[in-house]
């Protein structure tokens, strides 16, 4: 290994190394209420070290998000299975960003925060923007899919529908304080919430047949 060589790999080593200590203080005290001397402190490390392998706080944010992106690429693989229509890819989609949300709360966490975004250009960040274009792509070209074979309406627009899949999906995460006493009072979960909203979202666009209205048993 040439001195080069392993240079960057002791770089990386610390980037990796900053990135896992400020993940467990993100997952435990909320983005907002951690700084880069709390990193450093957790550490034991100068918080001049910290700015040789990142910006900002915004820059390991997005190295923490980076790795949910991918964590949520990986779970989407079940896509390439063949045989669904582009309206079971959807729901395969739904069903699976909730049980990355389930899983893996605090890498939702920094996967959604949209904060970051508003922040000065940088490796990581712009890096992060390809992957959440990625990932948008991926419900757009399902959406497409499913108006070609006839499974979703051919009269929408796929790209301010798979907006709206999105974002309708997220609101059904991200409650405010008084949703959730409404929840409470009614006796309502999180999830059965989360599946009821992308049940009816979904057939806002799925293309039903008219003798199938007529027959077609209304959910219990």
């Amino acid at each position: 290994m040439s001195k080069a060589e392993r240079k960057e790999r002791e770089r990386e080593m610390r980037r990796n190394e900053i990135v896992d200590a400020a993940e467990k203080l993100f997952s435990a005290r909320g983005y907002e209420n951690v700084t880069m001397d709390d990193i450093a402190k957790g550490l034991e490390m100068a918080r001049a070290t910290l700015y040789l392998s990142f910006k900002n706080k915004e820059d390991i944010y997005a190295a923490v998000a980076i790795r949910a992106s991918k964590i949520v690429r990986r779970m989407f693989q079940g896509l390439n299975q063949g045989g669904m229509t582009g309206l079971e890819k959807i729901r395969f989609v739904a069903s699976t960003y909730y049980g990355f949300y389930e899983r893996y709360t605090g890498y939702y966490m920094a996967y959604y925060h949209t904060g970051m975004f508003d922040q000065d250009s940088s490796p990581e960040l712009a890096e992060l923007k390809k992957m959440r274009v990625g990932s948008m792509a991926i419900v757009v070209d399902a959406v497409k899919e499913g108006m070609k074979d006839g499974s979703i309406r051919d009269d929408i627009d796929p790209e301010e529908t798979a907006l709206i899949i999105l974002n309708t999906g997220n609101s059904a995460l991200n409650l405010s304080p008084v949703t959730r006493l409404y929840m409470e009072t009614y006796g309502l979960t999180q999830e059965k919430l989360y599946q009821h909203t992308i049940d009816m979202m979904i057939r806002s666009f799925e293309n039903i047949k008219k003798d199938e209205k007529r027959t077609r048993p209304r959910p219990t």
